[in-house]
């Protein structure tokens, strides 16, 4: 039987996309739902290039930023599968790394689990502010420049290798250089060689000039803090080719996830053996738990909890492009999610989940029935004859009361007594007061908000 996607859904999908894109004033957005090896829905919403006003589509190229990191971990277990190096080997026994635990040293295990003991170093953010804004002089650009502002972090472990996660960047630039030095190649003939041109990837690149040569690909924006978008471009370097440097698109990226859910085979071909792809989505490393449940990272992968299932996922960001790829194994769905600015929501590859699940995501995502509840909260209130006067708006996931009057201006956040999405109660700072309560209550004609004194009114 054919697997299908109903048309209800689909303008579910298309409804939660535009919402969540005029939130975030996010240009262009693609999406390839897949379900039991077919592609049952794909999509693009907005511009890939706002200049031009050229539509974005399943087959426009973007940054997948940290999305590259499964691919990464995917390569060396390549390497471990030809018997070149061992999960378990030091990182110090193959790269001039100098810092860590004699006795424990980081091994290759730990880069990819992020399990090291480095916290983040901020490697990534220097780099992506000095290609895509042209600012920051901390010295990066060379392998020499990186080494050393590796080895000069010594102070900043924060725990013997395996005992802590902590999301590092720096881990997986090392883990890229491994890979060059023990197979001879560049990381992105290894990657083409090996994983992308049996996949069927033929346009997924990390390099600029094949990118810059394809037709149907993304201008990169940056968002600036009024929330206005400016275009620049993607950063191409080899220190953030492995942490997060593959430009693809969300139909070739659904070639990468029927992999996975079919045990390492790809057209009847087995590009790794299923125990090391196993290995790649056990859980290694504990994270805090998130709004759906647990929460753990295994070799480039999240594993975690999403409505019941186990989902085998990651996200990424270039500051300039986003991404969101998952797969939900026991039921055979995945996602593929794009879009050409920094990461700003999971919304969209939430919802898709969601509903190729049978579900209503305004049921069963957290967040988005928050959403639209608060949708009912937010507008102006006002006191007998105008008195007194608040809105009540949206901004960043969180609602604020912004008041303003002859005497000043002020905002202020709106923080919920309950982690009940629909919850009318909220705690502000009062000051001198401490917290103080203020709360809601909707009726069919009007929606009040109650605050010290007052009593403000909302017509609906």
């Amino acid at each position: 039987m054919t697997a299908s996607f109903s048309d209800e859904k689909k303008k579910i999908l298309d409804g939660i996309a535009s919402k969540a894109m005029e939130k975030a004033h996010a240009p262009g957005v693609s999406v390839a739902l897949l379900k039991d090896g077919e592609i049952v829905y794909s999509q693009g919403y907005g511009a890939r290039d706002l200049e031009k006003n050229l539509p974005a589509n399943p087959d426009t190229l973007y940054g997948i930023g940290s999305c590259t990191k499964s691919f990464i971990c995917l390569a060396v277990m390549k390497l471990v599968e030809e018997g070149k190096i061992n999960v378990t080997d030091p990182i110090r026994d193959h790269l001039p790394l100098e810092v860590g635990y004699k006795d424990t040293p980081i091994t290759v295990h730990n880069l990819m689990s992020h399990s090291s003991g480095f916290p983040s170093l901020g490697t990534a953010g220097i780099l992506i502010q000095k290609m895509c804004l042209g600012e920051g002089w901390v010295p990066l650009t060379s392998q020499g420049d990186f080494y050393s502002y590796m080895n000069a972090a010594g102070d900043e472990v924060d725990g013997k290798p395996g005992e802590k996660y902590y999301y590092l960047n720096a881990g997986f630039t090392l883990l890229g250089l491994l890979i060059e030095k023990v197979s001879g190649l560049s990381l992105e003939d290894y990657l083409h060689s090996k994983i992308l041109k049996p996949l069927g990837m033929t346009r997924t690149t990390l390099l600029r000039d094949k990118f810059e040569s394809d037709g149907n690909r993304m201008t990169a924006y940056w968002r600036n803090k009024d929330g206005s978008m400016m275009p620049t471009v993607h950063p191409f370097h080899e220190l953030v080719f492995a942490p997060g440097g593959i430009l693809s698109s969300t139909v070739e990226l659904t070639n990468y996830l029927k992999m996975y859910l079919n045990d390492g085979k790809y057209n009847g071909k087995q590009l790794i053996d299923a125990d090391l792809l196993k290995e790649m989505t056990s859980p290694h490393t504990k994270r805090p738990d998130t709004v759906f449940g647990s929460n753990a990272y295994g070799y480039g992968w999240g594993v975690m909890e999403y409505l019941g299932h186990e989902q085998i996922v990651h996200t990424g960001s270039t500051g300039v492009s986003a991404a969101y790829q998952g797969y939900i194994p026991d039921l055979d769905i995945g996602v593929a999610f794009l879009s050409n600015t920094g990461y700003w929501s999971s919304a969209v590859p939430h919802a898709a989940l969601a509903l190729l699940m049978d579900n209503d995501p305004y049921d069963v995502v957290p967040y988005l029935k928050q959403w639209r509840h608060w949708e009912k909260l937010t507008g102006s209130y006002k006191a007998y004859r105008d008195t007194f006067k608040v809105d009540i708006v949206q901004r960043g996931g969180m609602l604020f009361g912004e008041v303003k009057n002859k005497w000043s201006e002020t905002t202020i956040p709106l923080i919920p007594v309950s982690d009940d999405p629909e919850e009318n109660a909220f705690w502000i700072y009062g000051g001198e007061n401490g917290r103080m309560k203020i709360w809601f209550e909707i009726h069919d004609y009007e929606t009040r908000v109650y605050y010290e004194r007052w009593v403000l009114r909302k017509k609906n």
